[in-house]
């Protein structure tokens, strides 16, 4: 017999206890734990929390008054072990789940907390959803690769995947203008303006960063938007705490979104959190780029602190 389809059916549909499974099966109570694991990592169960209950808590509204968000999702931290991008992200693909419509056309900007939420969507099949990449690609590491961001959203969701066929960063506003003139770009932007949902992360600018160990940008082009005040990017832009867009002249060789028809997405939903994000998120929702919030709750916690 298939002990993993037994033990989960007995466990999920009969709502019998893992005692009573053992002894059915002639096997020890840690064995059934094993079975009912590996039957959700073989997707046998499919377990789904509806995350809007986590959208009508105090703090998840007090962010949501803050900042003049329409929602905010708010994840309690596990001790797990799990990373903290990894556990957002989860919570972002059970959110996105629930806001999928059929026709939507989902932009995707790449990150770490994107990439994890995109392995934790579930099998999904919705009529005539389309993911379309943001911007431009930034090499690839061992770890990370911006592609995978969009494939692996539109593999779970059974939908059409529209990779942007361009360097994130080109050598010179000339070049620019000749990608942007290419008409399989044009195209691609033309796209990006019918967007019904945006999805991105937040990168502060301290420390080691993606953006410079991804290769889409040098230190000393990250440190130019420093000395301006800059706090965080996402999405394809800077901006200071102020949420004020920070500009300089590698903006002219950024191949992305315009920020106006970014802004003119309905649904733009940020996913990120973590130790150290919450000022580069704070300054982010003061840009008025996100409509959704999915974080955690030592980032609420932070940002609730000191105001909006």
């Amino acid at each position: 017999m298939d002990e993993v389809l037994w033990a989960a059916w007995m466990y999920y549909e009969q709502g019998q206890k893992q005692e009573f499974i053992a002894d059915q099966l002639g096997i020890s109570r840690a064995s059934v734990f094993n079975l009912l694991q590996k039957a959700r990592d073989e997707r046998v169960v499919n377990i789904s929390i509806d995350p809007t209950r986590m959208s009508q808590a105090v703090l998840s509204n007090r962010i949501k008054d803050l900042y003049s968000i329409d929602t905010c999702y708010v994840l309690p931290l596990s001790t797990s072990g799990d990373p903290v991008h990894d556990q957002i992200g989860r919570l972002g693909a059970r959110v996105l789940e629930q806001l999928l419509r059929p026709g939507d056309t989902i932009g995707v900007a790449w990150g770490r907390t994107v990439l994890a939420m995109s392995q934790h969507l579930q099998n999904l099949n919705l009529p005539n959803v389309t993911i379309a990449q943001v911007t431009g690609s930034s090499a690839a590491t061992f770890a990370f690769s911006p592609p995978l961001c969009t494939s692996n959203i539109a593999e779970r969701l059974n939908a059409r995947c529209v990779n942007l066929h361009a360097p994130g960063i080109v050598s010179s506003p000339d070049v620019k203008k000749i990608f942007m003139a290419e008409p399989s770009i044009r195209t691609h932007f033309a796209l990006l303006s019918q967007c019904t949902k945006l999805l991105f992360g937040v990168t502060p600018i301290v420390g080691r960063t993606l953006l410079v160990e991804g290769e889409f940008m040098t230190e000393e082009e990250l440190q130019s938007y420093r000395d301006l005040g800059a706090v965080g990017f996402a999405s394809g832009y800077f901006y200071d705490r102020a949420g004020q867009i920070v500009r300089t002249e590698f903006d002219n060789r950024h191949i992305t979104m315009p920020l106006e028809e970014l802004r003119q997405v309905p649904e733009r939903i940020c996913v990120g959190g973590g130790p150290g994000k919450a000022e580069s998120i704070r300054a982010m929702l003061r840009a008025k780029l996100a409509t959704i919030l999915v974080t955690d709750d030592r980032t609420a916690m932070e940002l609730v602190s000191e105001g909006g």
